[in-house]
């Protein structure tokens, strides 16, 4: 009963992780692909379970079927642009981190109560603090990304918990022959692990960094040289809305706001709910690499 409680209260640590990540960074574009991708979320941690206690602790098989189901939301979350790789990156990169924080929390447990068992429920508990812990880390960092990460960037961001999974395990069994015990080893493996998760994080967020700076500089060199492409009576030029590939209602949303008026306004006159015009203003803020209401005016009036 107690470990039924504990997987139960793990499930519910991965549904908000990835509620966090898939619906509020990722945000579904359709009614329709959001009640999928919960869908998807509430059951991905229990037919992971199910399929691992089905098929007598097969690891490769549950495996799969947890990438297939984190590549269907990934799918789900593709944006009206058929905008794929940010989503992608995001559950391949959960997918990877799910495994590493699995077996840093479990190697802690074994290293200091010396069994997985008797501490069943508490490594479930840990392991689901940790694994929400990173979700809200990379939800609070990724949403600020103004540009597509490059392909070498996103291969690193990937494959490091993956890659550093597999270092810890081999290195791990090249320790037990020097360490005293088996103890001793998951140890090891767990503060290295530690290591290795620290040390994306900061590299993810320093990319950031870097990212909106350099963004910054294109929008501000981007910024001298163009001239005003909006006016109150013709409003949005259609050369502005080609360019960065503005709809209709994007449109209505950026001409509504360039006249003062509020999300809450903008909502009523347009007759959608709040969230949908942050949802909008945000899609529209990563087109034009504007970093905001402030931004995005000063671009469409020529600075």
């Amino acid at each position: 009963m107690q470990n039924l409680f504990a997987e139960i209260f793990l499930s519910g640590f991965r549904f908000a992780a990835l509620m966090m990540i898939f619906y509020l960074l990722h945000r579904p574009r359709t009614r329709l692909r959001s009640v999928l991708a919960i869908g998807i979320m509430i059951l991905t941690y229990p037919i992971h379970r199910w399929l691992f206690f089905v098929s007598g602790g097969n690891f490769a098989l549950s495996a799969i079927s947890e990438t297939i189901l984190f590549l269907s939301l990934a799918f789900l979350c593709e944006t009206e642009q058929g905008d794929f790789i940010r989503p992608l990156i995001s559950a391949l990169y959960y997918n990877g981190m799910i495994y590493l924080i699995n077996y840093v929390s479990g190697s802690y447990i074994y290293a200091f109560t010396g069994a997985f068992s008797p501490s069943f429920s508490y490594l479930k508990g840990i392991e689901g603090a940790l694994i929400l812990l990173w979700a809200f880390y990379y939800y609070r960092i990724a949403r600020k990304m103004t540009t597509k990460a490059p392909l070498s960037f996103s291969l690193l961001t990937i494959l490091t918990p993956i890659v550093g999974l597999v270092i810890i395990i081999v290195s791990s069994s090249a320790a037990s022959s020097l360490l005293n015990t088996g103890i001793n080893v998951y140890l090891h493996g767990a503060l290295f692990g530690t290591l290795i998760i620290v040390l994306n994080m900061c590299i993810f967020y320093l990319y950031i960094k870097l990212s909106v700076a350099h963004e910054s500089l294109i929008f501000a060199r981007d910024l001298a040289h163009t001239p005003p492409v909006w006016t109150p009576e013709q409003g949005l030029s259609e050369a502005f809305i080609e360019k960065f590939e503005i709809t209709p209602r994007e449109r209505e949303v950026i001409e509504a706001m360039l006249h003062g008026k509020t999300d809450k306004e903008i909502s009523t006159k347009l007759n959608i709910a709040v969230n949908t015009v942050q949802a909008h203003l945000k899609r529209i803020y990563r087109k034009t690499g504007a970093a905001g209401r402030f931004a995005l005016s000063a671009l469409v009036r020529g600075g």
